[in-house]
């Protein structure tokens, strides 16, 4: 079994997270953000709060990572690095000898800065990679999308 954990401001990220659910099998977490990150003001002060590695107060339906076959974990790209609601998941998380795969969304172009930031932080808590993919989404059929990036994973 798979679980697949994610964080999503504009319901992309969860509709990706959604289709690899569907395709690989698996449980949905959807991660909470505290902090109010609506409308333009939120966008702004999430693009900083992520420049600056900021973490942030979440809430979710705790599990035993180690539980899972493979772990997804997902978020969408805000100035070229993850969420601090994604950083703060993994920060608060176990993941030695953990399968895991990372993802990204954007609206812009492909850049893999945001997973490889979330690999090395899972890589030094013992986490073991097995692939990561970025989905640049704009105008894009997400489901094709989804599909060759797990064919490629």
């Amino acid at each position: 079994m798979n679980l697949i954990v994610y964080y999503s401001r504009t319901n992309t990220t969860r509709k990706v997270s959604e289709i690899i659910a569907d395709k690989k099998g698996g449980e949905l977490v959807e991660i909470t953000d505290k902090k109010n990150r609506s409308g333009a003001i939120g966008f702004a002060v999430g693009g900083f709060d992520s420049i600056r590695g900021n973490k942030t107060e979440i809430s979710y339906e705790k599990t035993d990572l180690s539980d899972y076959d493979t772990v997804y974990i997902g978020t969408p790209v805000w100035a070229s690095r993850p969420t601090p609601a994604i950083l703060q998941f993994i920060d608060e998380n176990d993941f030695s000898d953990v399968n895991v795969v990372t993802f990204a969304t954007m609206k812009g172009n492909d850049n893999d800065n945001t997973v490889n930031i979330m690999n090395d932080i899972i890589e030094s808590k013992g986490g073991l990679i097995k692939g990561s993919f970025s989905l640049s989404v704009q105008g894009k059929d997400l489901e094709e999308l989804v599909n060759n990036a797990l064919n490629n994973e």
